[in-house]
């Protein structure tokens, strides 16, 4: 079995086996497939957020609703530039890793990995602050029953 060694900044070594490098290749393809589907996701996003501004704003005679979906838009673009960033990680890491992997790049292997990283950290962070929402909505629902 041949084998491929990353070396590390620090002079200690990984060992990248033919099995590992197929691991991550087919990973980095995964990867790389929802990348995509996020960003036509992102696309079909904008063109409904488009859709919505001009046909809501035509189809009133009076400006009365103009200002909910006006908000609604705001709010949805806020969300798509939101949801961007975990794309773009994903992304990111699916074009170094595989650049990486097979250069034997451990500049790019590495930057995938923080790619990665920066994924996890940005889901974690939402991930506390969706909880930390529900934790204040139940003690207020709480607090007004009492």
């Amino acid at each position: 079995m041949e084998n491929s060694e990353i070396n590390s900044q620090s002079n200690d070594s990984i060992l990248i086996n033919d099995e590992i490098r197929e691991y991550l290749e087919k990973t980095a393809k995964w990867v790389n497939f929802l990348a995509i589907l996020g960003f036509i996701g992102l696309g079909l996003m904008a063109i409904a957020i488009i859709a919505m501004l001009f046909l809501n704003g035509s189809r009133s005679n009076n400006y009365s609703n103009v200002g909910g979906s006006s908000f609604i838009a705001v709010f949805y673009i806020l969300l798509a530039v939101f949801y961007y960033y975990p794309i773009n990680y994903l992304y990111k890491f699916s074009v170094d890793i595989t650049k990486g992997v097979n250069s034997n790049d451990q500049e790019l292997f590495t930057s995938g990995f923080k790619s990665l990283k920066s994924l996890f950290k940005f889901q974690g962070i939402l991930t506390i602050v969706v909880i930390s929402i529900y934790i204040f909505i139940f003690l207020g629902i709480w607090l007004m029953g009492n």
